[in-house]
């Protein structure tokens, strides 16, 4: 079972997690209430690539040695629910802002949902990142990653657009 909730974890932590996944839901809603009806289809499709392909990159990262391991349960609310539903919904209201905004808000935002799992679950636990010493410089070197969420976004819509109809495909301004 810990590797599905891990140790010592039980569903009222996860309960927990996802308060904190919902209250910083509502404060991304401030800046926009709804994804506009003309980025819903961008909206689903960056959903699916997000959610599996991040699910199963933390398990890789993880067997590679570069993450700590995520417990199964962990790893689908962090990717399907934080990452898919969430940071998406923030991609949906910021993708017309300067780069170096949407940045800021991917990596503030990630980087406290790191913090409260680290918290609440007892993961992200990595004593380094890339040789950076220290389980702070682990958290705060994935959510700069998660910062460049952004960037990926604009280049893999670019891919995809000639492919898939309707696609909205940003173009990323710097102020």
């Amino acid at each position: 079972m810990n590797d599905v909730l891990g140790a010592g974890n039980t569903l009222g932590s996860y309960l927990l997690v996802l308060l904190v996944y919902g209250s910083l839901f509502v404060v991304m809603r401030y800046g926009n209430p709804t994804v506009a009806p003309a980025f819903r289809k961008t909206f689903i499709i960056l959903y699916f690539v997000y959610a599996i392909s991040i699910f199963i990159a933390n398990y890789v990262l993880y067997r590679l040695g570069v993450m700590s391991f995520l417990p199964w349960l962990n790893n689908f609310m962090h990717t399907f629910i934080w990452i898919g539903l969430c940071l998406n919904f923030v991609y949906a209201g910021s993708y017309n802002r300067p780069i170096w905004e949407q940045f800021v808000f991917f990596f503030i935002f990630s980087f406290v949902v790191k913090l409260a799992e680290h918290q609440i679950l007892g993961t992200w636990e990595q004593p380094n990142f890339f040789g950076i010493s220290g389980n702070l410089a682990y958290m705060l070197g994935w959510s700069l990653v998660d910062g460049l969420t952004p960037v990926a976004n604009v280049l893999g819509l670019r891919l995809a657009a000639p492919y898939i109809k309707d696609l909205v495909v940003p173009e990323p301004k710097l102020r």
